[in-house]
């Protein structure tokens, strides 16, 4: 089967395995890699323990099972400050094409790697994946995600309708987090002038500890003192 290449939203993929790049440092702290770990905290904890314990390394692949969808955890760079490396990429390649089938991998999606914020020319990335995921291709599904930061997922959708139906004030009182922040929020889901939950952090005020607390906030049940409209 060809590879497929979609200029869209990688979690709107339907694919069995997403591919998350990361670090080796224990950061997850923009583009894909927050959205996975706003989506699945526990991984998050996990990966940073790997990377504590130092068994997270460049060629070293990590599978996460989630209820609705597996993640590999694909390193392209050492700290999260440093440039990933085409050599990384090509460690990580052979690793999945020789442990896909034990992993049970039947669909894959994957990002270009390590071209965003990793510095690597976007061409050259996608020319080398299209070349070492060809063999792949022959036997599951695969597909590359080219970046696009106007596409919405539904877990924005999800998190601006929460964040909207509740009040500044009386949210306050249950995380601590300022109304002008949380105001700051509910104003921004709505503007139209962002797509995805990781463009959030980059709100003037708005840092990763309040998004990520503010988040963690909508996805619960609402308390019964805080008024929905």
């Amino acid at each position: 089967m060809p590879i497929s290449v979609f200029n869209d939203n990688i979690f709107t993929s339907k694919a069995q395995t997403l591919v998350n790049t990361v670090n080796c440092e224990g950061i997850m702290g923009a583009g894909i890699a927050l959205e996975c770990r706003l989506r699945y905290p526990d991984m998050f904890n996990r990966y940073q323990q790997f990377c504590e314990q130092k068994q997270l390394y460049p060629g070293k692949l990590w599978l996460y099972k989630g209820d609705d969808r597996w993640i590999l955890n694909f390193p392209t760079k050492l700290q999260w400050k440093l440039p990933s490396k085409l050599q990384y990429l090509e460690l990580g390649f052979t690793n999945l094409l020789q442990t896909y089938q034990q992993r049970g991998i039947t669909s894959i999606a994957l990002p270009l790697l390590g071209a965003d914020r990793g510095g690597l020319d976007k061409q050259q990335v996608l020319a080398l994946m299209q070349q070492r995921l060809a063999p792949l291709a022959e036997h599951i599904t695969v597909e590359i995600y080219l970046y696009r930061p106007d596409a919405k997922d539904d877990l924005f959708n999800q998190f601006a309708h929460q964040l909207g139906r509740l009040n500044a004030a009386q949210l306050k009182d249950q995380t601590g987090i300022s109304t002008q922040r949380l105001e700051t929020l509910q104003h921004a889901v709505v503007s139209g002038r962002y797509a995805q939950i990781n463009q959030l952090v980059e709100l003037p005020g708005i840092g990763l500890k309040t998004l990520e607390q503010v988040f963690r906030f909508c996805q619960q049940p609402p308390p019964e003192n805080i008024n929905l409209f």
